[in-house]
């Protein structure tokens, strides 16, 4: 597993850099432009879905003028990146 840090707004990133290249091959989005998020405007819900071994989150943001859903965790003090991907018309309603 490759994991890349990055630091924007005082808050540190990672993720696993196969996956953020599949994201970027399959979505055309990419997982270091999660550090352009307004968190003030953003949509946050924790990811209940699921029994998961840490608390994730799903948040709902649009990030470079296209609305974007980012499900992430905490480590530590680190955020870690685990998917993105554009945001259903659902989704959309819902953040607008």
């Amino acid at each position: 597993m490759c994991i890349f840090n990055r630091v924007s707004d005082g808050i540190e990133l990672e993720w696993d850099e196969d996956k953020r290249q599949a994201t970027l091959a399959d979505r055309g989005l990419d997982f270091a432009d999660v550090a352009l998020i307004d968190w003030d405007a953003a949509l946050t819900l924790e990811d209940t879905r699921r029994p998961y071994p840490e608390t994730r989150y799903i948040t709902v943001a649009p990030i470079r003028d296209r609305l974007c859903v980012v499900a992430w965790c905490w480590r530590g003090d680190v955020l870690r990146v685990i998917s993105l991907r554009k945001a259903n018309a659902r989704e959309e309603r819902k953040y607008g």
